[in-house]
């Protein structure tokens, strides 16, 4: 072989080797990337994975409050269930001494009036027995000439 080909073919050669040298600094810094961004990647996976699992336990926190308070809402509506049912009972026995108290109150109503109208009958009587005292003994008639006049007054338990 002659030189100038030598020299071409160790030039080439030198050339490849700068190219496979380049080639494999390249490699060696998209290694490095590539790890990195593993390494990273790696890092975050981690992160989110602590992040699911305190996300999991506050659900698991919520659940248990969601059951406690759900729990207390139905001990509160049972309780004014019961309330209710109470004051409804309560009402009923309040309009039943009502009516009660309205009966009496008009058969006591009946009753006054009865003994008004007694009242006025005696009145009645008392100024007719004053007028007639108030005659003299000359002008009132012979016992044997008055007419008694009995009222018939209803009986109103008195």
């Amino acid at each position: 072989m002659n030189e100038p080909t030598l020299a071409r073919e160790l030039a080439l050669l030198a050339t490849q080797a700068d190219s496979l040298e380049k080639a494999l600094v390249q490699s060696r810094a998209e290694k490095e990337r590539e790890e990195s961004r593993r390494a990273r990647a790696e890092g975050d996976a981690e992160q989110l994975r602590q992040e699911l699992l305190r996300t999991r336990e506050r659900a698991k926190a919520a659940e248990h409050e969601l059951a406690s308070a759900s729990a207390r809402l139905d001990a509160v509506e049972h309780a004014a269930g019961a309330r209710e049912s109470e004051l409804r009972e309560k009402l009923g026995q309040a309009e039943q001494a009502k009516r009660i108290l309205r009966h009496e109150v008009e058969q006591t109503e009946r009753e006054r009036r009865a003994l008004e109208l007694n009242y006025r009958d005696v009145l009645q009587n008392l100024r007719h027995a004053a007028r007639e005292a108030r005659t003299t003994v000359e002008v009132r008639p012979a016992a044997e000439e008055v007419t008694l006049v009995e009222h018939d007054l209803p009986d109103n338990g008195w």
